[in-house]
């Protein structure tokens, strides 16, 4: 469950969105973050091999140096912009972390062993990962039409 609700419930309740900083937060060291340059609500980006996160920096005393914290369930797509590396909205605590897949996922032909990303037990959340982090240089919301894509679909025909 997220940290200001429970799924959707709670969600709209004004001291809940209080609390909230309205999207996704990550929280880093003190020393960590005078590194980088970054301050208490500043943009910055997370990435490695897996995928990258852009959210909120919380700037706090509570985490350790050389340390980031993320809680799960953060809205992907609410006042998330775009993440610098790969050019998509930026994700939520899974896009970091790796799928394990079970040997026996790999064998089919029964439905219920075919194979398919998917957690079969617990999230990938459990699981501790090495990222990048860095302050954002530039904050994309991403809401320009992708190239290509016009945002007038009244005339076109169906192939």
């Amino acid at each position: 469950h997220q940290k200001w609700g429970i799924h959707s419930t709670y969600s709209e309740n004004l001291l809940m969105q209080t609390l909230s900083r309205g999207g996704p937060i990550v929280w880093i060291s003190e020393i960590d973050a005078r590194k980088m340059g970054v301050e208490d609500n500043d943009w910055i980006e997370l990435y490695n091999v897996n995928g990258a996160i852009a959210c909120r920096a919380v700037v706090s005393q509570r985490v350790n140096e050389g340390m980031c914290m993320m809680y799960h369930a953060q809205e992907k797509i609410v006042n998330t912009p775009g993440a610098e590396t790969t050019g998509k909205r930026g994700g939520i605590h899974n896009s970091v972390t790796r799928a394990v897949v079970k040997p026996t996922h790999m064998i089919g032909g029964y439905a219920q062993l075919s194979y398919g990303f998917n957690y079969y037990g617990t999230v990938g959340s459990n699981r501790d990962e090495f990222v990048i982090c860095r302050k954002m240089d530039k904050v994309d919301w991403m809401d320009e039409p992708a190239d290509g894509v016009s945002g007038n679909h009244d005339h076109e025909e169906l192939v």
